[in-house]
């Protein structure tokens, strides 16, 4: 306690300095005034109001604008909400194809690195500030012989830019890598097929899904689309064959493994292996009679899993799909023989139109780096992506970058390569610049600017043509592409601008490509190479599904956000089996060092259930080193009493070019920052089941749909009379079966509502303050489920009776209010809440960084310290649609009001509406035989009710 006086009185005295610090510089002021001419005045301007309102601009209103999300090359179709200028909220754009109205925690977040301070604000030549007419002189000067180096360009005007650029400068190439590679899959199919290409997924179309180490849900490739496709199969009805089936086989607990109807604990070195048995299993199922691979390194295979995973995907052929992370070319190979054997080609997954993104090559990247050590490249302009910290060889490049004739970066933010380079150009933020995305072949997709540059930065398609000699707008460079190639015509400008309006253009793939599976390749496979060291351990690295890569490290929405699995937010750690960690004797918390060649780092060890024996995991996209404070660890709020701790994590990069690695405890220890510590179903003391999370089979589902449930508690009688609702009754429904815990929501609900960011002290403290949160539970058997847990909105909640100062209180429409004004921060409603869904502003935790107050939601009051806040049901999109809805002189319909959480959700997992209104979504949600709700014996009356999770065993 005391520790706690002496922070909130360290706070004060820092206010009151504060407040003499401006005393005196008023001071100061007036008496600079006072010397007349010894002071510089700047020029005089006047301010001039507008003589004419401009049409359809009106102070306060929200506008809307379609555009692709930047976050990652998955290119997601967006929706980006302005207000008065300033662009403060993404959201999935419906009419795309791709994302369909989702958007995940990464894309969320992206608004808020619009305003990130830490951006770079000028171009830089050697590291300080230079104009852009002397970059570019220095830049012209030595552009022969360069490599243009690029994480994959989706943009089909970008990379017409690049190669313009390319044909202006003789003996210039371009070379493109991925940090997140996919250059396995890529390889595999230029063997198999004879077209180096990724394919396009169909999901939907599958009704049996196998993958290994493939995280789709996560952050595979195309996580939202994923899970687009993935949902809607997993809705039970009362027909066999309508739930979709999942196997997935990893050696790490990833999202999409947590959403598996069979998982299987694998190591790295044994997917060759496995895959091989499951493929000869199929061959015999189908009749296949072509060639056959040779066998890989011993392994203790699971047989009955191979056996029942085979005979699934014979009995789905043409309808199933397996899919497999692994950077091994001839594991890829195994994966696109059993798809040809089951005729999924064509259906589930299509080779031609095909998958854009991940194009990147493993060797081209080597052939650079061997180019430039003997001086055939004489410079390396880095277009895009952070190759020296995402890429094993990061280091070796990083010396290159020091000693060519050219070293430039068009990154738009400081980076571990930026940093290398003599010169900087940086780009727009996605956000306030003109461009254009093909993901996937045929979905054309358009990003408009929504801002004006916060900084003297340029376009990368403006540098690369003023460089090339045709200088021009990325404006001009992209309706002249687009109305040769996209929109040709003479008709161009009515269908421009409604492609501008719905973000996306579709066109026909003109004479598809007929690939057909080459089955000789097999014969010449090497077994698969990756294997354990003696006395190793086999490294998994992934990508995190909160913070990708590690491109958006200084995102302090993202830090905050916890992991799905091991809900531990602010860095990585290692991942052990319960197993191994008892051998080892290392205990959560506790220091290790992973070691493989010159490469070695330090993180703190984390037991996790379900991981694989044998095998190491961690995150990558941590221990970024010039990305920003808020990657470095510095205090997210500059007056709370933290002293600076190391890095937000380590960074993995450079480990991943090897398949093992070495561990050793070091001895220290370093508490995580969680916010979850229980995590099973079971009650601790008890034993008992606990009932938060209702569950079941599909074969006693379809026996009885009640299933799961457990007999419901009779709930005494009410001290207090029933609500009267005359009105709407808000009520929320959440489907478990397909939630997947990607914390999109969480991240939604926190931008919507400007809930603050605490930093990893206090997430420590269990004083994070983010208003949904996704409680993750493992169950008697060792599996996983996810439950987004929020205020409740009760009809007779506890916490209204015990506010002394009625702050909490209860709305004719079913809502539970908080009046922030009246709030004295007695914290009777926390405790007296048996949801602990609660949160308490233990500090004032101001927005000190003047740029990020830009994304600030003005309909949202910013709380101060002493507050209780909580989720709202966002009662100001409720506001909104009423009030729309009243001055059309009409109802507010059903889905007009989409709180956050909802509109963000991927898997359309969040029903709200109208429970008044029996033929609304969520009035059929509840009468569903699966609703329930959580802790209803307590006859507190919730509005939010959730679904009996499903879970698939046919065999």
């Amino acid at each position: 306690m005391n520790s706690e006086r002496d922070d909130i009185e360290a706070q004060d005295r820092r206010d009151l300095v504060r407040r003499g610090s401006f005393l005196k510089g008023m001071a100061a002021s007036f008496a600079a005034l006072s010397g007349g001419g010894c002071v510089f005045r700047p020029p005089e301007g006047k301010v001039v109001p507008l003589m004419e309102q401009p049409a359809g601009v009106f102070p306060g209103e929200t506008l809307w604008y379609a555009t692709t999300c930047g976050a990652c090359t998955a290119s997601c179709g967006a929706l980006v909400k302005v207000r008065d200028g300033r662009p403060i909220k993404l959201e999935g754009n419906p009419e795309h194809p791709l994302s369909r109205g989702g958007l995940c925690a990464r894309g969320q977040a992206s608004v808020l690195d619009l305003y990130d301070s830490h951006r770079l604000r000028f171009p830089l030549l050697d590291g300080k500030e230079a104009s852009w007419a002397a970059l570019d002189a220095f830049v012209s000067e030595r552009l022969n012989g360069v490599a243009v180096l690029s994480e994959t360009i989706v943009s089909p005007t970008l990379r017409f830019a690049v190669e313009r650029f390319l044909k202006k400068f003789p003996g210039s190439r371009l070379v493109e890598y991925d940090s997140l590679s996919a250059s396995a899959i890529l390889d595999a199919h230029a063997r198999t097929h004879g077209v180096r290409t990724l394919p396009a997924y169909h999901l939907g179309k599958a009704r049996v899904i196998v993958s290994f180490d493939a995280d789709f849900l996560g952050s595979w490739i195309s996580p939202v689309e994923f899970t687009k496709d993935w949902s809607p199969n997993r809705q039970p009805e009362r027909e066999w064959d309508t739930m979709s089936w999942h196997a997935q086989f990893e050696s790490r607990l990833s999202v999409t493994g947590a959403n598996a109807d069979l998982r299987v604990p694998l190591r790295p070195s044994e997917q060759y292996e496995t895959l091989r048995q499951i493929g000869l299993a199929v061959a015999s199922l189908v009749f296949w009679k072509g060639p056959k691979p040779p066998a890989g390194e011993p392994s203790s295979l699971n047989a009955a899993a191979v056996s029942d995973t085979a005979g699934q995907l014979a009995r789905a052929a043409g309808r199933s799909l397996v899919l497999s992370g692994s950077p091994d070319a001839a594991t890829q190979c195994l994966v696109n023989w059993i798809n040809a054997m089951l005729g999924n080609y064509g259906e589930t997954l299509v080779l031609d139109p095909a998958g854009l993104q991940k194009r990147g090559s493993e060797t081209e990247f080597d052939r650079l780096l061997g180019d430039l050590e003997k001086g055939a490249v004489k410079g390396v302009v880095v277009l895009s992506g952070n190759p020296v910290y995402d890429h094993p060889k990061g280091a070796e490049l990083a010396k290159f970058l020091d000693s060519a004739k050219l070293s430039l970066s068009l990154s738009g933010r400081p980076d571990e390569t930026a940093v290398r380079c003599r010169a900087v150009a940086p780009d727009h933020h996605p956000l306030e610049s003109w461009s254009d995305a093909e993901a996937v072949s045929g979905v054309l997709s358009l990003s408009q600017p929504a801002i004006a540059p916060l900084y003297s930065t340029r376009a990368a398609i403006e540098s690369l043509s003023l460089w090339a000699g045709e200088p021009m707008s990325a404006l001009d460079a992209l309706r002249g592409r687009w109305k040769k190639s996209v929109l040709p015509g003479a008709d161009f400008e009515r269908r421009w601008h409604e492609a501008l309006r719905k973000g996306v253009v579709l066109s026909d793939v003109k004479n598809p490509k007929n690939l057909r599976f080459d089955g000789r390749v097999l014969e010449r496979l090497s077994p698969n190479p990756l294997r354990s060291a003696e006395g190793g351990f086999e490294l998994s690295a992934y990508a995190s599904p909160v913070l990708g890569d590690g491109r958006q490290a200084n995102n302090p929405w993202l830090q905050e956000t916890p992991d799905p699995i091991s809900k531990t937010a602010w860095g990585n750690y290692a991942s052990f089996s319960p197993e191994d960690a008892a051998k080892l004797g290392i205990v959560e918390g506790r220091v290790v060092r992973l070691s493989a060649g010159a490469a070695s780092i330090e993180l703190p060890a984390q037991i996790q259930k379900g991981h694989a024996r044998g095998v190491v995991s961690a995150a990558l996209g941590y221990g970024r080193t010039h990305a920003g404070p808020v990657a470095a660890n510095f205090p997210v709020q500059k007056m709370l009493p933290v002293e600076r701790e190391e890095l937000s994590g380590a960074d993995l990069f450079p480990l991943t070019a090897y398949s093992s690695v070495r561990v050793e405890s070091t001895g220290r220890m370093s508490a995580p920052a969680k916010t979850q510590t229980y995590d099973e179903m079971s009650d601790p003391i008890t034993g008992r089941r606990r009932p938060m999370v209702q569950e079941t089979t599909l074969q006693d589902y379809f026996k009885d749909a009640t299933s799961g449930r457990g007999k419901a508690m009779e709930v005494g009688p009410s001290l207090w009379p029933a609500h009267d609702y005359p009105g709407p009754k808000w009520a929320m429904a959440i489907d478990l079966n397909v939630c997947t815990g990607c914390s999109s929501c969480v991240v939604a609900c926190g931008l919507e509502n400007n809930v603050p960011v605490v930093g990893k002290a206090e997430v420590r403290k269990s004083r994070d303050m983010h208003w949904m949160r996704i409680d993750r539970y493992y169950n008697e058997n060792g599996e996983t489920a996810f439950q987004p847990m929020l205020c409740q909105h009760c009809d007779n909640a506890p916490c209204e009776t015990v506010c002394p100062v009625l702050a909490t209180l209860h709305s004719s429409e079913g809502m539970n209010m908080q009046v922030y004004n009246r709030c004295v921060g007695t914290r009777y409603c926390a405790n007296n809440c048996p949801y602990k869904v609660r949160r308490f502003n233990w500090f004032d935790y101001a927005h000190e960084d003047l740029t990020q107050n830009l994304a600030l939601n003005p309909d949202i009051t910013v709380r101060t310290r002493g507050v209780m806040e909580k989720c709202s049901f966002c009662v100001q999109r409720v506001q909104s649609a009423k009030a729309d809805a009243r001055a059309e002189n009409r109802a507010v319909t059903d889905g007009e009001v989409r709180p956050a959480c909802a509109q963000s959700c991927p898997a359309d997992a969040i029903v709200f509406g109208d429970l008044n209104d029996p033929k609304s979504a969520v009035a059929k949600k509840l009468g569903d035989p699966r609703s329930y709700a959580v802790l209803s014996e307590l006859g507190v009356g919730p509005s939010v009710f959730y679904m009996t999770k499903v879970r698939n065993k046919k065999v």
